[in-house]
């Protein structure tokens, strides 16, 4: 049997393994355990290896730690203090509580680096008070999801640190490139909802005249989210500065977390529990996924694949510019049927060779990277996000009503991802001078 043959049932049989529910990790090294055993069964000396290398990489430390701080800080209640604090300073102007859902997304982003947690949560406290004021469904459902998106770009992601472990790039470079696409989506996303609602006010209603607020308690309501603010610039702040490596950050943050939970009396023994259950999940989840991944890929390597990929891609007309777009296609496509750290684990050591090859900044292919994810996460049948989002919203709500409220936030991240395609500044310019 011929390479290409060879090559192109590996890819096949994996996604075939895939569709059929298999969890991705078993997919991945039950995949490589079968064709090694076929075709080159020395490439089975790489399993023990893996198994044993890559749990003790230090970068992987990052993961459990920002996971325990976003997951203690959850518990925290810092979405229902800052979804306050917009509601008092911006819930007047037509689409304010729309526009304030973004900006908690943001803020709830940087604090837990992953998707999932500002999603669910913004989906049932935003969700119903919108509803409350007779916002459109649209309007209301497509905030949040584009909102909880930015948890995969805004520092400190976790896929970030994926891909950086697997591309060999500086974590607390990506930490930086991801910054400014991220406000840069958020703001396209708050200007679409304010713009829309001033020309449809039927879609996001102001608050009625007779619910106003002094300017004391619009300052009480922003002061009282300062702990949160303080502990994501410190966070940040050590690492861009040089002062901290993302691990010792990463440590920082956790003890801040729970630091703020026991001052706000929401530390209980029920919280400490469900946020270390919930990391060792999520920990264990990524872990076996990268190894299921190194397995899969040295097998690739071992049976002559990889050099094969690097040379077909490289042979493809069109150039860089062409072979970056196939790229981004692949990872739009597969986010549609899997999740990131998945997709990341996968490409990434598939697409560096080629990047290299091709003399690309990994940084900016990073920020491409990731960007891309976030709109596979909104992109109908199977972004990931639709479906998070689903299972928290009323009953009422059809899987058609998700689907038809991120249209535009879509459009509007293909916008942006277009912007750092055409200019890579956006995404390096922040980590050049910092440096």
């Amino acid at each position: 049997m011929s390479l290409e043959l060879i090559t192109a049932l590996y890819f096949l049989i994996l996604f075939g393994i895939l569709f059929m529910g298999l969890p991705v990790a078993f997919g991945l090294g039950g995949t490589a355990v079968l064709f090694a055993l076929i075709f080159e069964p020395r490439a089975l000396l790489s399993v023990p290896s893996a198994f044993y290398s890559t749990p003790w990489n230090s970068v992987l430390v990052t993961v459990p730690l920002f996971l325990f701080m976003g997951s203690l800080i959850r518990f925290s209640g810092i979405a229902e203090t800052a979804y306050d604090a917009v509601y008092k300073l911006i819930g007047h102007i037509h689409g304010g509580l729309a526009m304030g859902t973004v900006q908690v997304c943001t803020v709830f982003a940087a604090i837990t680096g992953i998707t999932p947690p500002a999603t669910t949560t913004m989906g049932q406290i935003a969700y119903p008070s919108m509803m409350r004021y007779k916002y459109d469904r649209r309007i209301a459902i497509g905030c949040i999801a584009a909102g909880g998106a930015l948890g995969a770009l805004i520092p400190p992601s976790v896929p970030f640190i994926f891909y950086g472990l697997l591309a060999k790039v500086s974590i607390g470079d990506l930490f930086m490139a991801g910054l400014l696409p991220g406000l840069m989506l958020a703001t396209f996303y708050t200007i679409y909802i304010g713009v829309r609602c001033r020309i449809q006010p039927e879609l996001g209603p102001a608050l009625p005249a007779d619910q106003k607020f002094t300017r004391a308690e619009k300052l009480t309501a922003v002061l009282s989210i300062w702990p949160f603010a303080l502990l994501i610039t410190i966070v940040l702040g050590v690492i861009w500065g040089g002062i901290a490596t993302p691990a010792e950050a990463a440590a920082f943050g956790a003890a801040g977390a729970f630091v703020i939970n026991l001052i706000y009396g929401k530390l209980t023994w029920g919280v400490l529990r469900e946020s270390l259950v919930s990391t060792l999940k999520l920990s264990g989840m990524g872990l076996w996924i990268l190894i299921g991944a190194t397995v899969y890929l040295n097998v690739f390597n071992t049976l002559g694949s990889q050099d094969l990929l690097t040379n077909l891609v490289l042979s493809m007309p069109g150039g860089s510019t062409g072979i970056l777009l196939m790229m981004m296609l692949i990872i739009l496509v597969l986010g549609m049927v899997m999740d990131d750290w998945a997709i990341i684990m996968l490409c990434t050591p598939l697409f560096i060779p080629i990047v290299d090859e091709l003399g690309i900044d990994k940084l900016w292919f990073g920020a491409l990277f990731i960007v891309n994810i976030q709109i596979a996460y909104l992109t109908p049948p199977f972004g990931f996000v639709l479906f998070w989002i689903k299972g928290v919203l009323p009953k009422d709500v059809s899987m058609g009503d998700v689907y038809n409220s991120v249209g535009p936030f879509v459009v509007l991240q293909f916008v942006g991802l277009t912007l750092i395609f055409i200019f890579p500044q956006i995404a390096t310019w922040l980590p050049s001078i910092l440096k």
